[in-house]
C-alpha cells in the first residue's frame, strides 16, 4: 500500500484524524490525535489502501469493506484478506491466505492460485500496485516462491536463483510516485537487504551479504526518505530494537532518548512531511520524529 502506511496509525488509533490547515501543501507543526469516529469496532484490519476519491478500501477477516460518505458496504471474499492496493484503474487487488492473489472490479472476483497462475503457493502477503499498472505481490516461504510481477496478461517471479534476491521471503513492497519498487527480504535473521528495482536496474541499499536482523516493514516519505525499525523480536539477546533512515545513499541511526524504546515487531509510518511515527514499548504509544531535527514527539 504506497501512499504512505496508515495502516499502522489505525491499527494503534481507530479511525483517528490529524488536523491540518486549509492548504494541503502546509501543516501545522502540532499534530492531534482525536478520534473523529469508530470504523468497523471490535474487528481486526488486515490493510487499508484509498482510492481516487479518498474512500478506503478495508481488509478484514475474509472480509472487503469500502466506505463512500457514510456508506459501507461489504464482500466475502471466503478467504482472510492479508494486504490490498487499488490500482490506477481503480480496481482492487488483493493479498489472501488460501486464494492467492485476487482482483476486485464491478463486484466480481478473480482468483490467480497454484493451479491456474503457476503461484509458488496460495497465500500472497503483499501487494502492490505500480503506476504503470503492473501489480507486485509477495508469494513465498522460506526457500520458497519470492516476488511476483502481473502485467494484466501474464505472471512473472522473481527468486534468489533468477534475480539478485539474497532471500525468498518478501516481508515489504512499496513504491513511490515514480514507479521505483523497493522491498525487503527475511528467511535467515541478520542477512534483511532493501532493494530499489527502478525498470529492471537493482540496487541494494546496503551488503550484499545482509544489512539487517530483521526488518518488518519500512516507510518511504514524499522526499524519498525512506524509514525502517530494525527489530530484534526474534533475538534470543534481548536487544533493542534500532531505527534508521536512508538519505544521501546512506543509512543513519537515529539515537532515541534515554528510556525510549520501540515495541517489538516495530513498524514505521511516514507522513507528508517527511515526519516518521514509530510505536513505543509500553504504554507510550506513538511517537513521531521531527526528521530536519531529531526531536521526538
Amino acid at each position: 500500500m504506497n501512499r504512505f502506511k496508515y495502516l499502522c496509525i489505525l491499527l494503534l488509533f481507530p479511525a483517528v484524524s490529524c488536523e491540518k490547515d486549509n492548504n494541503v501543501n502546509h501543516f501545522p507543526a502540532e499534530v492531534k490525535f482525536d478520534i473523529s469516529d469508530r470504523l468497523l469496532e471490535g474487528r481486526g484490519i488486515t490493510c487499508i489502501d484509498f482510492d481516487d476519491e479518498g474512500n478506503p478500501w478495508i481488509g478484514s477477516g475474509t472480509f472487503l469493506y469500502h466506505m463512500e460518505g457514510s456508506s459501507l458496504k461489504d464482500y466475502n471474499l471466503g478467504y482472510p484478506v492479508l494486504d490490498l492496493s487499488v490500482a490506477p484503474d481503480q480496481s482492487l487487488w488483493v493479498g489472501t491466505s488460501g486464494g492467492g492473489l485476487c482482483h476486485f472490479q464491478g463486484g466480481q472476483t478473480t482468483f490467480y492460485t497454484m493451479e491456474n497462475a503457476d503461484l509458488p503457493r496460495d497465500y500472497v502477503m503483499n501487494v502492490e500496485a505500480a503506476p504503470d499498472g503492473r501489480i507486485w505481490f509477495a508469494s513465498c516461504a522460506h526457500r520458497l516462491g519470492g516476488l511476483g510481477i502481473c502485467d494484466g496478461k501474464k505472471f512473472t517471479f522473481l527468486t534468489p536463483e533468477n534475480s539478485p534476491l539474497n532471500q525468498n521471503i518478501i516481508d515489504d513492497i512499496e513504491i513511490n510516485e515514480d514507479g521505483i519498487v523497493f522491498i525487503s527480504t527475511s528467511g535467515t535473521v541478520g542477512m534483511t537487504n532493501i532493494y530499489s528495482i527502478d525498470d529492471n536496474e537493482w540496487k541494494c541499499l546496503g551488503s550484499e551479504e545482509g544489512t539487517f536482523y530483521r526488518v518488518f516493514n519500512f516507510s518511504i516519505s514524499p522526499s524519498g526518505i525512506i524509514y525502517l525499525v530494525e527489530d530484534f523480536s526474534l533475538s534470543s539477546a534481548m536487544r533493542t530494537n534500532k531505527l534508521y533512515r536512508f538519505s544521501n545513499n546512506e543509512w543513519e541511526n537515529i539515537s532515541l532518548e534515554e528510556g525510549r524504546q520501540i515495541g517489538f515487531f516495530g513498524i514505521t509510518g511516514a507522513d507528508r512531511r517527511d515526519y516518521c511515527r514509530v510505536p513505543s514499548a509500553g504504554q507510550e504509544g506513538l511517537f513521531m520524529m521531527d526528521t530536519d531535527s531529531n526531536e521526538l514527539y
